[in-house]
Parts: C-alpha cells; structure tokens; sequence
C-alpha cells in the first residue's frame, strides 16, 4: 500500500543505514522538521540537543535532485535567485527553474536535532527503507512554506541470486579499495568491520565509495543485494586501477570535504 511522505530533495543520495547531517533554514524545510518532531522538540530550548535519542517513528523521504539546486533563494546561493524548493519528476514537466528529483529515494529519521532561536536545525538523520514516488502532490510554488508531499511505494530488499558470492568479492576489492586511498590520506569514513550480511554490506560499500552521484543512484535502484553488489564490484575495479594510477586524476571529492552540513 503506498505510503505518504514528506520529501526533502538533496544533491546527496542517502542509502538505508547512512547517516547524514542536514543544516535546515529554508522556510519550508523548517515546516516540515517543525512538523516532524512535533511541538517539543520543534519548539526546544534553542541551542539544545536531542542526545541522540531517537526521536520518534515519523519518517520522510530523501531524493537525489537529478538537475537543479537545493538550496533556494533565501539562502542566496538558489540559481538565479529562484525558489528551488519544490521538486518534480522527471516524467512530469514542470517550470525549468525547478528541481528535478529521481523517482527512487530513501526514508530517514532524525536522531540527532539542534534547534535555533530563528527556526533554523541541525539534524542528523539516518536512512531507512528504499521507495518509489508514485506520484508528487502539487504544491503552489508562490508559497514559501509548502513543501511537497509523495504517495511512495517501500521496496522490498530481495538477495538475488549468488549474493554471499557477490558480497564476498566485493569485500576483497573494498579492503584492496581502502589502503589504497589510506596511503594517500583520503581513507574512506568506514567502520572497518563491514557487515557480512549481502544486503547491509552493498548499501555501506555502496554510500562510502567515491561516485558521482548518477552512479550513487544507479546503486541504490538496483533491484536486489546481488545485483547492487555485482555494479559495486565493476565500480570498485575502476576506482582501484584510477587511485593506482602513477598520477592521481581528479576525483569525486564530495566524501573528502567533510564539511560537516549538507545545506537544504
């Protein structure tokens, strides 16, 4: 049965198990948190952390903004100085000016939330279960507080066929993965113990390689564990003969930056 979800679009894709931190200022952000968490913890003492409780089952869906900008006009970096907040499918046909999201995206939950004085958060919030986007809600884009709504379908994590075979080689080809970018200082944030289990090791392989984000989407929508894990495999290949290389090329240098917020 579809299920609805607050969206939230971001020039990051999420994966099931992935924590990310969100600073959360556009107006219609700030609604959706605001009502997320509900009076107490929306309204908190500003300044005051949540202590990494857990807060709550309410859940909304992350996606990856296939063209366009997450952050809007009121940030003063939106393109044009236009309002990007609302987004759309690429099946439907919208402004230009509006983003334009993938139809696979994730759930996540806050369990982290600092709240400010002018309304602002920062959040810390864990991915949770793959969906579909049915359909997007309309939303009038004039009105600064709407953000938009999607009927999703959950999708169900299926092993597929050979996966522990899968997720064996790839467990080799990440260790090989691993020190090579350890002997130039750009270790990937991983725990070193990896889950054994196929379908938790092909989404942490997954969020922690180096990709441009169409690859990173690309991981996500696969259909079961093995298959996510036979592309990580091909990906890991490549990335291990580039970081080999005698001349280091230019990398995907999101993971590396750390800067600490992924801006809404």
């Amino acid at each position: 049965m579809p299920e609805a979800l607050p969206i939230f679009p971001l020039n990051t894709v999420l994966f099931p198990g992935m924590t990310i931190p969100l600073h959360v200022f556009e107006k219609r952000y700030r609604k959706l948190v605001s009502e997320l968490l509900g009076p107490t913890m929306a309204g908190g003492e500003a300044g005051g952390e949540a202590g990494g409780r857990e807060l709550g089952p309410a859940r909304f869906g992350v996606v990856w903004i296939e063209l366009g900008h997450e952050v809007a006009s009121e940030s003063g970096q939106g393109a044009g100085g236009a309002d990007t907040g609302v987004p759309h499918t690429v099946e439907r046909t919208r402004s230009p000016s509006l983003p334009v999201v993938s139809a696979v995206g994730c759930t996540a939950v806050v369990r982290d939330v600092r709240t400010y004085e002018d309304g602002r958060y920062d959040l810390v919030v864990e991915g949770g279960t793959r969906f579909r986007v049915i359909d997007l809600s309309e939303v009038d884009t004039s009105e600064t507080d709407d953000y938009s709504t999607a009927s999703a379908s959950l999708l169900p994590e299926a092993l597929g066929p050979d996966a522990k075979e899968h997720a064996e080689r790839v467990l080799d080809l990440y260790e090989v993965y691993r020190g090579r970018l350890s002997e130039i200082g750009m270790a990937p944030e991983t725990s070193r113990d990896l889950p054994r289990d196929p379908i938790a090791l092909s989404h942490s392989v997954a969020a922690s390689i180096v990709l441009d984000p169409a690859e990173k989407q690309r991981l996500l929508e696969a259909e079961d564990a093995a298959t996510r894990l036979a592309v990580a495999a091909r990906f890991l290949r490549r990335e291990n003969r580039i970081v080999a290389a005698p001349t280091l090329p230019n990398l995907p240098a999101g993971p590396f930056l750390n800067n600490g917020v992924s801006f809404n």
